[in-house]
Formats: structure tokens, C-alpha cells, sequence
């Protein structure tokens, strides 16, 4: 399957979500040299997973937008795919020295991953910058990591 790296990320979205009955992102971000390497461990687990998994992006910074799309399973094999598809690109995203996400941030559906792909040291540390500014735990409370 051929990959395109668009500029018209909102419409290209809109038309993968209206092909799709569920749907999942990935955004990763990667050095720009090592895009294609990316690009082709996609296509592999497509064929791995049997999952449609189309891809676009900023080619110019190597933030990945990564759509799994369950065309014909269930909720809990489309989950258990996913969730091997999600692993799997964190992990290639890792090897290939880029991050978790570039321009969207981590957020809630992903925060289970963080502390795995970044280590505990890295992790609590950002726990302790965040007591510093937030010391009462009111702005964005338990977002990325719980401050527990």
C-alpha cells in the first residue's frame, strides 16, 4: 500500500473516520531520515494484525498520524489489535530515537504507556516538576501520570 505524508491532516481524518465503524490514533513523532523505516513497520503490521492502518504527516518535523481502522471485527478484537498495533509502533518509535508524540501530547488514552516507554526515573521526575508549578494537583489533575 503506498503511504502519503499530507499537509490536509483535518480532511484527511474526517474521510478515514467516515470509512471506518471504530477507529483509533497513534501519533508518534521521529527523526525525519528514519520516517520511511516507520512507514514500512506500518505496512508490516498491517499485514501482521490484518488491520487497515493508513498514515499521513508532517515530513518536515516527523509527526505520524497513525489511524487504525477496524473495518469488519468486533469491539474486543478490534481492542486486542489495536492495542498490539499501539505497542508495536511505540516500540519503533523508541528504537528509532523519537517520542510518544509530537504535536497532540499524551493525554489520558495513552498514559499507561508513558511510564513503559519513558522509564520510572524520567517519569517521576515530571511528577515533581508538575508538584512544583501545581502543588495543589488542580491543573489538568492525574493527566499523563497520576501525582499519587
Amino acid at each position: 500500500m503506498r503511504r502519503t505524508l499530507a499537509c490536509y491532516s483535518k480532511f484527511y481524518s474526517l474521510a478515514i473516520q467516515n470509512s471506518t465503524p471504530m477507529m483509533d490514533e497513534v501519533d508518534i513523532s521521529v527523526p525525519i531520515n528514519k520516517i520511511p523505516e516507520v512507514l514500512t513497520r506500518i505496512e508490516e503490521l498491517e499485514t501482521e494484525v490484518k488491520m487497515r492502518i493508513p498514515s499521513f504527516g508532517h515530513a518536515g518535523d516527523g509527526n505520524l498520524h497513525i489511524y487504525l481502522c477496524s473495518d469488519k471485527d468486533s469491539k474486543d478484537i478490534f481492542a486486542q489489535k489495536s492495542k498490539k498495533v499501539i505497542s508495536e509502533l511505540y516500540k519503533k518509535a523508541k528504537e528509532v530515537d523519537g517520542n510518544m508524540s509530537g504535536e497532540h501530547g499524551i493525554g489520558y488514552a495513552r498514559q499507561a504507556y508513558f511510564e513503559d516507554y519513558y522509564g520510572q526515573d524520567y517519569t517521576n521526575l515530571l511528577r515533581e516538576i508538575k508538584k512544583v508549578f501545581d502543588p495543589n494537583g488542580i491543573i489538568n489533575p492525574d493527566k499523563i501520570f497520576p501525582l499519587k
